[in-house]
């Protein structure tokens, strides 16, 4: 009976584990695609004729 609970004991720290470093990729990479996007979108506003510089 010991020899379950270690082995869920691993199971569970192994999906906490697989878990947590799986919200950091996302996380660090839906940032960077944020920050593309808005970086694009800052150049597309400021390419566009008849736009006005300094309006928010």
């Amino acid at each position: 009976m010991n020899a379950w609970m270690l082995i869920w004991t691993a199971v569970l720290l192994g999906a906490l584990v697989l878990f947590t470093g799986l919200t950091v990729v996302v996380s660090i990479g839906g940032f960077l695609d944020i920050r593309t996007m808005l970086r694009r979108v800052r150049g597309q506003h400021r390419t566009e004729p008849g736009s006005t510089h300094g309006s928010s």
